[in-house]
């Protein structure tokens, strides 16, 4: 008995233990972001800086463009040799750009520090302000990668949801507004150049429906806000027969559930009534 309450003793403190130990892994985790981050923004307004000193210093020569071309050359050089990579023509005109993309201490300093140069360096080539808005906050609150927001810059993934939520009645248009509604949420078209599948479709949709799952983390990202995954083939049951839905999503922020029947031919009337029927 005595035996049997030491070990108990000792395995509650092994538990308590590596309890202790999860929680002080996070903090370290958190910490050491928090720390990336502030370190990443410090470089994010130095190059800000950069470009804000060789505008200024273009202003002086009575040549501008002759003036600015040789000017960046003059730094772009000067200060590879001191620091290294970082500091090319291209990305001391990017500095340089950077700053006549956000001309006021105010406007840089209402950006993400989510974000790093990599990312700004994407959306400063953005001339529509509402979608570089758009991207922006997207980025930042769903942790894009620079590849991952390339890649919904060059899809229009922005302009997309805004057709949709056009299409719909009594929907509003304001650019990067997030409503809690299918619209909100739903793209047409979706871009899945990812899957690697021929065009016209040359497949079948038990391929296509095994392009999406060997895929399902690009289709996630394409899908939008707020998906995951629940099941392939999900079955339901009526009291004759069983259905299979190919795939069933939840989405977390519309608090429903989407599900998606394949088809790689023309949309018939019994397609329409059959999903009716799962819903």
């Amino acid at each position: 008995m005595i035996r049997k309450r030491i070990g108990d003793k000792a395995s509650k403190s092994t538990a308590a233990a590596a309890a202790l130990v999860r929680e002080i892994r996070e903090i370290v985790r958190s910490a050491r972001a928090k720390a990336f981050q502030a370190v990443n923004f410090t470089m994010v307004e130095a190059y800000w800086s950069i470009g804000k000193r060789i505008v200024a210093e273009e202003q002086k020569g009575q040549v501008r463009a002759r003036y600015g071309e040789q000017l960046v050359h003059e730094v772009s050089r000067q200060l590879t040799v001191e620091f290294g990579r970082g500091f090319s023509e291209a990305n001391v005109w990017n500095f340089r750009q950077f700053y006549l993309t956000y001309p006021s201490e105010k406007i840089l300093y209402t950006l993400r520090r989510e974000l790093s140069w990599s990312h700004y360096r994407l959306l400063m080539r953005l001339e529509n302000l509402r979608a570089r808005d758009y991207y922006i906050r997207e980025a930042a609150e769903q942790q894009w990668s620079t590849r991952q927001l390339e890649r919904n810059i060059n899809s229009l993934y922005y302009e997309r949801l805004l057709a949709s939520r056009r299409k719909s009645p009594g929907q509003e248009n304001r650019a990067g507004a997030a409503f809690a509604t299918p619209y909100s949420h739903i793209k047409d078209p979706y871009v899945l150049e990812f899957l690697g599948l021929p065009m016209p479709p040359g497949f079948t949709e038990a391929e296509f429906e095994e392009a999406l799952i060997s895929n399902l983390q690009r289709f996630l990202l394409e899908l939008g806000k707020g998906f995951s995954f629940v099941g392939r083939q999900f079955r339901i049951t009526t009291e004759t027969k069983h259905f299979f839905i190919d795939l069933v999503f939840y989405n977390y922020v519309l608090k429903c559930f989407v599900i998606i029947d394949l088809k790689v031919g023309e949309l018939i009337h019994q397609d329409i009534g059959q999903m009716d029927m799962y819903l």
